[in-house]
């Protein structure tokens, strides 16, 4: 069993070094960050607005056994470079669960109870100049999309 555990961290491991080195998003990536049994429910680009450029996505996932969500932004541009990337999670009646700093590959995951509520979800990047890049759905009045279980 512990090999097994030892072969997971290094799949992960792995994982996120193939990340850095291409720049692409596996879709697994979310999933692995999260932890076991959180599945994709959604997920948002993150485009320069300026030029149209991808650059990263925002992913939502859900435990369906314990309720939980999970939320974690992932970088396709910049990876490997530090800038702040953020994520947020904020369950209907339930404290505000946010990740940011200066972050190489992704910001997150940040969990949350979501069972049976609605939920506001979201992130975004700065890129090396210093300008600040939302995902594309971000609703300035609530400041992210929002999903209901």
């Amino acid at each position: 069993m512990q090999r097994l555990i030892r072969r997971v961290g290094v799949s992960t491991a792995a994982a996120a070094v193939l990340v850095a080195l291409t720049g692409a998003t596996p879709t697994s990536l979310p999933e692995a960050l999260c932890g076991p049994g959180y599945a994709a429910v959604d997920q948002d680009p993150i485009h320069d607005a300026a030029t149209g450029e991808a650059l990263g996505s925002v992913h939502l996932l859900r435990n369906l056994l314990t309720g939980y969500g999970c939320a974690v932004t992932v970088k396709s541009a910049y990876a490997g470079t530090f800038t702040e990337t953020r994520v947020y999670l904020a369950p209907e009646h339930l404290p505000f669960v946010v990740d940011q700093g200066s972050r190489r590959y992704a910001a997150g995951p940040v969990h949350g109870y979501v069972r049976a509520r609605c939920v506001v979800w979201g992130g975004s990047m700065t890129d090396p100049s210093g300008v600040v890049h939302h995902h594309d759905r971000a609703n300035p009045a609530i400041g992210g999309a929002v999903t209901c279980f």
